[in-house]
């Protein structure tokens, strides 16, 4: 008989068997919850809401997002409208957001770290349009150096692509406009992607390969 291994058990899966101690035997609740808490605002078709994501072990948003199926929980959550400030009265919770709906996730803590001893390669900033059934976005993808849009757009993985200086125009609303300095865009919503040639500065830039 092979020797089990440290991370999985075939009778009791990733959790492995109950523990003697903690919440009946089963890991507590605190284990669970260490790691950071993300503000991000959601834009979606008719939703458009701020609150905050658990990424757990996770030390990015693109990779605990680019993890997730079905639903993903977002807390301390607030529906706002476009423009509008959130009320400070208005009363927070927990939803749970489909993830195949939400078309934009914008990190708000706006603090992209870079990770000690993470590999280090080239890439190309991308100047694109892109359109959605809700919005138009544009802004700059980061693509390995020589790399092809089209291998860059057919993959389906990762399903969140970033995207950087990013300006959203609601298609609902054109004159509602909003920019952010980094998003994370669903590839699934994208309708049209048009590569801005004339602008696009094929800059070589160093980065840390992201784990998403």
């Amino acid at each position: 008989m092979s020797e089990r291994s440290d991370t999985f058990d075939p009778v009791w899966g990733t959790l492995g068997a109950p523990s003697s101690t903690g919440n009946g035997g089963w890991p507590a609740r605190n284990d669970e919850e260490e790691g950071a808490l993300v503000a991000v605002q959601l834009l979606g078709d008719g939703l458009h809401l701020l609150g905050e994501i658990h990424t757990g072990k996770f030390d990015r948003l693109s990779g605990w997002l680019n993890m997730q199926a079905g639903f993903i929980q977002v807390r301390n959550a607030v529906h706002i409208r476009p423009g509008d400030a959130p009320d400070e009265g208005h009363p927070k919770g927990t939803l749970w957001v489909r993830l195949n709906q939400i078309v934009l996730v914008i990190d708000r803590s706006a603090i992209q770290q870079i990770r000690p001893g993470a590999p280090i390669i080239q890439k190309e900033r991308r100047e694109v349009s892109m359109l959605t059934r809700a919005f138009e976005l544009r802004g700059g993808i980061h693509l390995p150096a020589d790399g092809s849009m089209a291998h860059f757009l057919e993959a389906t993985d990762p399903r969140f692509l970033p995207i950087t200086d990013v300006t959203v125009r609601w298609m609902s609303s054109p004159a509602h406009v909003a920019r952010f300095p980094f998003a994370l865009v669903n590839r699934e919503q994208l309708v049209t992607v048009v590569e801005e040639t004339e602008q696009a500065t094929h800059d070589l830039v160093r980065e840390e390969v992201r784990s998403a």
